[in-house]
């Protein structure tokens, strides 16, 4: 009876951490998949001539601010 009490016990704080973790690991997946994308879009823009560069500075500002980070270092290419 114990066992079961126990197992019953541990699975309840499994999920309430599970739970209680969700919104900053959500966050934090989004966080890397656009900037994952947007390294993607901006080495596609290298390739075709657009000189922005690709390094960390340029993928926390496209992975925080998402489309509109990555439209603005395109047009900040242009003007420095």
């Amino acid at each position: 009876m114990s066992e079961v009490l126990s197992v019953i016990i541990i699975s309840c704080l499994i999920i309430l951490a599970l739970a209680t973790l969700s919104k900053p690991l959500r966050v934090l997946f989004r966080f890397i998949l656009s900037a994952a994308i947007g390294g993607a879009c901006l080495w596609l823009c290298n390739r075709f001539g657009l000189q922005v560069g690709v390094n960390p500075a340029t993928l926390f500002a496209v992975g925080l601010l998402g489309a509109p980070g990555f439209v603005g270092l395109l047009v900040l290419s242009f003007f420095l």
